[in-house]
C-alpha cells in the first residue's frame, strides 16, 4: 500500500497526552502562537537520532491533532518531510496508519528531548537555541561547530623517509659514527619507547627527535604532559613543544578538551551503537576507583547505548543521567561505578567543538597536571586515544612512496607513560599493532623497563626504536627488552642505549 501527498495533506497527526502538554508548554517558553512550530521542532530533533523511536501505545490516549498540511506545510516543503520521515523508517509498506504511529512517535520522543535540553540548558533560550544549533550541524559565527564526519577535509601526510636523529648529538659511543632512525621506512614500524629515571634526559631526548620529525614533516601532534614541562609556558622554561608544533594548549576541567569524544555519524547504525557503547564500557571499567563488576557493566553499556541514541553529541552528562535512571529502576545500590561517573561529570573534561577529523588535524597538547584526580586523568587519556584510533581505522591507507616509505599523518606522545601502561588500554595496543599503516605514529616515554613488564610481549615487538636512559631496573627487565648485555647502571650522563627494529643487538649511544 502507499500514501499520497494530499492524504498526507488532510490527516490528522497527534501524539499522546503528556507529549501534547509538554508542546504547549513549549509554545510559552520559546514565545510560539501556532502549536505546529514546537511539533515541528520536536519531530526534526527526534529524526535527528539515527535509531527509530518507541511506538505509541494502542491504549495511548492521544492529545489535539494538527492537520498535515498546518504541521508539515504544503507543496516542496511536505515533500521534504515526508521523505525524510519514511528515508528514516525501515517499515516496509508506507501507508496513512503507520505514517501516523511514525510521526506521533517521533513528536513523542522529539518533545521530550528538547524538554531535557531545555533544563540542561539551565532554561535560557540562547543556550538551548546553541544546543540546537549544534545538532542540526549549522554553522556559527565566531565558532567551529560540529561537522559530518564524511566532510571533505584534506589530510595532510609528509612524503619521503624520515630519518630521526637520538637526541642532540646521536653519536656512537663505540665508534663515533652518525646514527639516526628511519622512522616509516619500509617493513620498519613509527612507534618508539624511551625509557629512563628522573633527571635522564628522556624527555629532552624526545623532544629533540620530536623538532627533528616536524622538520621534515608538517604533520599534527597530540602530545599528553602530565608533569607540566612540555609547553612554552612552563615554570623554569620547558621543550617548547606547543610553539614547534603551533599546538593549543588545553588542560581539563579549567580548559576542557574541545572533542566529540564520543562521536557518532547521524546515520550510526544499532551496530554502531552498540559497539561504541563497548569501548566506553571498557575505557570507563580500567579507572580505579569504578569497581565494576558484572552487573554494572551491563547497567554501563546500557546507559551508553541509550545516551548514544537519544543525544547527538553525546557527552559524558547524557551517560551519567541514563546510568542513575538505570539504577533507580533496577533498585541497585550506589556504589563505585555510579559515584565515580558523578564525579566525573563535576567538572567539563570535553566540550563538542569538533568532530575527530577535525580535531585530529591540529596539534594539541593535553596537560594534566597532579592536581587532577587519577580518574579524571584517566577516562581523559582513555577517551582521547580511543577517539584516535577509530580515526585513524576510518581512513584509506597513508600513500607509500617509490623509496617504500609510508606517510604519516599524525604523532602521538605520551610523557609519563607508566600511568597508562597498566591500564592496558585496547585504543593504545590497537594502533601501536595497526596504525602504521593509516599514518600514526606513538611515541611513549616512561622512567623504566620495568613499566613495560605487564605488556605483551607482541606489543613490544611491534615498537620501531627503544632508547634507555640510566634507571635501577632490573638487569632482567633490561635484557628482556635490549639483549642480553645492555646495563642500565653503567651509562654515563647523556648516554643511552638505543635498538631498532631488526637489530640484533642494542647500541650505546650519546643522545646529548
Amino acid at each position: 500500500m502507499s500514501v499520497s501527498l494530499v492524504e498526507v495533506a488532510g490527516a490528522n497527526f497527534r501524539t499522546d497526552q503528556a507529549s501534547d502538554a509538554l508542546n504547549t508548554k513549549f509554545m510559552g517558553r520559546l514565545g510560539m502562537r501556532k502549536r505546529f512550530l514546537p511539533a515541528r521542532l520536536a519531530i526534526a530533533r527526534s529524526l535527528a537520532i539515527p535509531s527509530l523511536p518507541e511506538p505509541l501505545n494502542d491504549s495511548t490516549d492521544f492529545g489535539k491533532v494538527i492537520k498535515g498540511d498546518t504541521l508539515f506545510g504544503t507543496g516542496t516543503s511536505l515533500s521534504v518531510w515526508f521523505s525524510i520521515i519514511v528515508e528514516r523508517s525501515t517499515h516496509a509498506n508506507t501507508d496513512l496508519r503507520w505514517l501516523l504511529s511514525a510521526v506521533g512517535s517521533h513528536w513523542k520522543r522529539g518533545i521530550e528531548l528538547l524538554d531535557r535540553e531545555w533544563l540542561q540548558s539551565g532554561e535560557d533560550i540562547a543556550s538551548f537555541v546553541r544546543r540546537l544549533v549544534e545538532v542540526a550541524e549549522i554553522p556559527v559565527t565566531g565558532n567551529q561547530v560540529l561537522r559530518s564526519s564524511d566532510e571533505s577535509v584534506e589530510i595532510t601526510s609528509s612524503v619521503g623517509q624520515i630519518n630521526v636523529p637520538i637526541g642532540e648529538v646521536s653519536l656512537d659511543v663505540r665508534d663515533g659514527s652518525a646514527i639516526s632512525w628511519n622512522l616509516n621506512g619500509e617493513g620498519g614500524s613509527p612507534h618508539c619507547a624511551i625509557m629512563g629515571g628522573v633527571g635522564s634526559g628522556k624527555t629532552r631526548t624526545a623532544a629533540s627527535m620530536l623538532r627533528s620529525i616536524r622538520e621534515r614533516a608538517a604533520i599534527p601532534l597530540l602530545a599528553f604532559d602530565f608533569k607540566g614541562d612540555l609547553g612554552s609556558d612552563s615554570t623554569g622554561g620547558g621543550y617548547n613543544i606547543d610553539k614547534v608544533f603551533n599546538a593549543k594548549i588545553v588542560e581539563p576541567p579549567r580548559s576542557p578538551i574541545p572533542l566529540d569524544a564520543l562521536s557518532l555519524n547521524s546515520t550510526a547504525t544499532e551496530i554502531d551503537i552498540a559497539e561504541a557503547a563497548s569501548r566506553f564500557r571498557d575505557s570507563f571499567s580500567r579507572l580505579k576507583s569504578s569497581r565494576v563488576g558484572d552487573r554494572q557493566r551491563m547497567a554501563l553499556h546500557d546507559a551508553a547505548s541509550k545516551a548514544l541514541t537519544s543525544n547527538y553529541p553525546c557527552e559524558l552528562v547524557h551517560i551519567r543521567d541514563e546510568l542513575e535512571r538505570i539504577y533507580e529502576e533496577k533498585e541497585m545500590k550506589h556504589d563505585g561505578a555510579l559515584s565515580t561517573m558523578v564525579e566525573l561529570c563535576r567538572f567539563p573534561l570535553f566540550e563538542p567543538q569538533f568532530r575527530p577529523i577535525s580535531f585530529f588535524q591540529q596539534s594539541w597538547l593535553v596537560r594534566l597536571r597532579p592536581t587532577v584526580s587519577d580518574d579524571c586523568q584517566s577516562i581523559v587519556v582513555n577517551l582521547l586515544l580511543d577517539a584516535l584510533d577509530r580515526f585513524l581505522n576510518e581512513m584509506a591507507d597513508a600513500p607509500v612512496a617509490k623509496d617504500g616509505s609510508r606517510g604519516l599523518r599524525i604523532l602521538c606522545l605520551v610523557d609519563e607513560a607508566h600511568r597508562i601502561l597498566n591500564t592496558k588500554l585496547p585504543a593504545l595496543s590497537n594502533m601501536i599493532r595497526m596504525s602504521r599503516s593509516k599514518g600514526g605514529a606513538i611515541v611513549l616515554i616512561s622512567q623504566s623497563p620495568d613499566d613495560f613488564s605487564n605488556v605483551d610481549d607482541e606489543f613490544l615487538s611491534e615498537m620501531g626504536l627503544v632508547v634507555a636512559f640510566s634507571t635501577n631496573a632490573p638487569p632482567r627487565n633490561a635484557s628482556r627488552i635490549l639483549g642480553k648485555g645492555a646495563n642500565l647502571g653503567s651509562l654515563q650522563f647523556g648516554e643511552c642505549y638505543l635498538k631498532r627494529r631488526g637489530d640484533r643487538t642494542a647500541k650505546r649511544i650519546r643522545a646529548w
